[in-house]
């Protein structure tokens, strides 16, 4: 199951916390090269406050092998503080009920079987997060080809692409009720609930 926490709770959750920074630097800083924040082979920046909450997939040794980051948009998030010149067709989201989803990451060394569950695993987690906070829409940007292979539909991209970080990434609206990927989900028998609720993690905790 994918697990829920903030920094007010993490402590109930072992080296969770420690675990997803380590996966962002594998991910981030070693394959893709870029000049992220680091430190001892952890990766972090400034919207790693307290108001975020990690949606992390750990395996048998409770290490970390896939993560999204939720950042409430009445925060600093990184499509307003970063690129909100992607944000073309509508305004820079600045509500309690739109959150922004980023850093997401999965370990491409984990077994193929096992690995092809985990991005839709947490797509799915972030739907039944959305929806025990009131939480409307999620806004982020990404590579089109990549959310569009696993939610067809539903999704508005919000204008033309650029190249973010040396891919070409929009930026998108995610309407909660578009948010699990409902084939992905059939064709691996994903459960309706992924997210553990132990315990659970709502916006007046995070």
């Amino acid at each position: 199951m994918i697990e829920a926490f903030s920094l007010k709770n993490a402590h109930l959750f072992g080296d969770a916390l420690v675990s997803q920074a380590r996966l962002r630097y594998l991910v981030f800083v070693e394959r893709r090269m870029l000049e992220h924040p680091h430190y001892e082979d952890m990766e972090y920046d400034e919207f790693d406050t307290p108001a975020a909450v990690y949606l992390v997939w750990r395996d048998d040794l409770q290490t970390v092998r896939g993560v999204a980051r939720l950042v409430p948009t009445t925060m600093p998030y990184m499509l307003r503080s970063y690129w909100p010149y992607l944000c073309q067709t509508r305004p820079l989201p600045q509500a309690e009920d739109v959150w922004e989803i980023n850093r997401v990451c999965v370990d491409r060394t984990v077994a193929p079987k096992i690995r092809r569950c985990i991005f839709p695993e947490l797509l799915s987690a972030t739907a039944e997060f959305c929806a025990l906070n009131g939480i409307r829409a999620t806004v982020g940007v990404t590579r089109k080809h990549l959310l569009n292979h696993f939610n067809p539909t539903g999704i508005e991209w919000l204008g033309e692409t650029a190249e973010i970080e040396g891919e070409q990434e929009a930026a998108f609206w995610m309407p909660r009720e578009w948010t699990r990927p409902r084939a992905h989900c059939e064709r691996y028998g994903i459960p309706q609930r992924v997210l553990s609720l132990e315990p659970v993690v709502r916006r007046a905790a995070a």
